[in-house]
């Protein structure tokens, strides 16, 4: 340890000033240093306390689909998590709401909002040894717009026009409109943005999608499909003090009783989940930690609007009166969660304090509507093999068929096969999700009539008002947000998606595993924990 010098002499100095002037000023004063010494002894010993080494192991409730989101774009929490160790964030955002540099050093935008240029650090590599600069977005982003899946992906990124490389470590996004979205999507974690190393990138073509290679602390080691990922750590990190694990495995158990009863016995260390009764009965048991995030987004059941019946207002408006969300989130997810009446959540600066128009249970009301349409309601509906999905799907159902509406159910696996069978043409409702997203302007963009995503079909001068208005509202934040509330009521009023609930997600751990923290729009950051010995 240094020996106290001229600066512990001042402070003593100033001590003895304040002596002779009251004997309560030196209270305080002496109470601040022993404070603030406490303080750094207890985040010194917590530093030495973080082991290293060990391996840890996750639980996965399906297999890993691929890495490349210019071909696999579903933005489902096991694929997300499983891919976080490989990449990083251009920023991270302060408890005050400052940006904290990760792979950028500085975020500025035009006055418009439409162009924003980041300037990167230098000095970052891949882990395959490529230097980290600006090409690498320029490619990421020129590979997703070739892509069939931009559409989606822009969802997610914002409506960018050009992504180009003004200088080596200098990037500009240049939009198609104003976006002032993109400095949130900028500083969280938002998959798309993770770009990998561009030769390899180019080298390996599509096989990047099982050889991923980004700047992260970790690295694909192995790949069994259906089975494990392993990744190990990256030799070219440029902090290995972060690097805790010396190895983490992503290992799929199918079933949440599975799942649990692994963390318990310790054939695993974390699994992650969104089911109520799992998390319910993790909390019973003092050997293991919860960690719950009420997230925003929604679970939602889509409508094609194109098509009777489903094209008339009056047999929406029906569905909707006819089914008890809360009965359908008890027996769904044992009442974890809360019914929801905008996309955005009661934890976001964005919601609408339940104040959107959303159709209260309403059978009498549902049945006079269906009266009034005068001819049999009867259409097909799609789900997945997901509890909260295909329970919520056999409840709607059985809701709706009390009115004397008809519904064919198919179960689908989950995955590419099922979003083929919504664009297939073949179903006139399935179960799907807004996702929870940092910013208004990120979420429901697809019932804008000239989505490339517009599922939908939506089709309502209204709504695409309602939208347009929103998108200018840039310039106040108050003002967007009762804009981006009007355009919730807009979609509301014409209904071609029916609200199910916000869900809680919960990371159930041992609790050998330190370092953990809530996580952010269902994403962890269990490459940053670090094993008891």
């Amino acid at each position: 340890m240094e020996p106290l010098g001229k600066e512990w002499s001042e402070t003593q100095d100033s001590i003895q000033v304040r002596l002779s002037t009251g004997g309560k000023l030196m209270k305080k004063i002496l109470k601040s240093l022993i404070l603030g010494m406490i303080g750094t002894l207890i985040v010194t010993s917590t530093v030495l306390s973080q082991n290293k080494g060990g391996t840890l192991t996750v639980g996965m409730d399906r297999p890993m689909t691929g890495f490349d989101s210019s071909m696999n774009p579903r933005p489902e929490y096991n694929r997300r998590n499983a891919m976080f160790p490989v990449y990083e964030d251009l920023f991270r955002r302060g408890t005050d709401g400052r940006l904290i540099p990760v792979l950028g050093l500085s975020l500025k935008s035009s006055s418009d909002k439409k162009n924003w240029t980041v300037n990167l650090k230098k000095g970052i590599s891949f882990s395959n040894g490529e230097p980290f600069d600006a090409s690498a977005y320029v490619a990421h982003f020129k590979r997703y717009q070739k892509s069939r899946a931009w559409g989606f992906l822009r969802g997610m990124v914002g409506p960018i026009k050009e992504v180009v490389a003004i200088g080596t470590y200098t990037v500009e996004f240049r939009m198609l409109r104003p976006f002032p979205a993109f400095a949130a999507i900028v500083s969280n974690p938002v998959y798309p943005m993770w770009a990998n190393a561009p030769k390899h990138s180019m080298k390996v073509g599509k096989e990047l999608n099982r050889q991923p290679v980004g700047t992260g602390p970790y690295m694909l080691a192995n790949w069994t499909p259906g089975i494990s990922i392993t990744y190990v750590k990256n030799p070219n990190y440029r902090n290995p003090k972060r690097q805790h694990l010396d190895k983490i495995v992503f290992k799929v158990i199918k079933g949440e009783l599975p799942r649990l009863n692994s963390v318990k016995s310790g054939a695993i260390d974390v699994m992650l989940t969104r089911d109520g009764k799992t998390a319910s009965q993790a909390k019973k048991d003092s050997n293991l930690q919860v960690l719950t995030e009420l997230v925003g987004g929604t679970t939602t059941i889509e409508f094609n609007t194109s098509r009777p019946p489903l094209n008339d207002i009056r047999v929406r408006k029906a569905l909707a009166h006819a089914v008890n969300r809360r009965a359908d989130l008890k027996a769904s997810n044992e009442g974890f969660g809360i019914p929801s009446t905008d996309w955005f959540g009661p934890d976001s600066k964005w919601y609408c304090g339940g104040k959107t128009g959303y159709p209260e249970f309403n059978p009498g009301k549902a049945k006079g509507l269906i009266r009034a349409y005068g001819k049999p309601v009867k259409f097909k509906m799609v789900t997945m093999p997901i509890k909260n999905f295909v329970v919520g799907a056999k409840l709607h159902q059985t809701f709706w068929k009390r009115m004397g509406i008809e519904v064919e159910l198919k179960v689908v696996p989950p995955g590419p096969a099922y979003f083929r069978a919504i664009r297939s043409g073949r179903f006139d409702a399935w179960l799907v999700g807004i996702s929870e997203a940092v910013d208004p302007g990120l979420q429901a963009q697809a019932f804008f009539s000239k989505n490339r995503g517009n599922s939908t079909k939506s089709n309502f001068q209204d709504v695409d008002a309602a939208l347009r208005r929103a998108w200018g509202s840039f310039r106040d934040n108050a003002n967007r947000k009762a804009a981006y509330c009007d355009y919730v009521k807009a979609v509301i009023k014409q209904q071609p998606v029916l609200f199910r609930a916000h869900n809680n997600f919960s990371i159930i751990a041992s609790n050998k595993v330190k370092g953990l923290k809530k996580s952010n729009l269902t994403l962890t950051r269990l490459h940053e924990t670090w094993l008891t010995k």
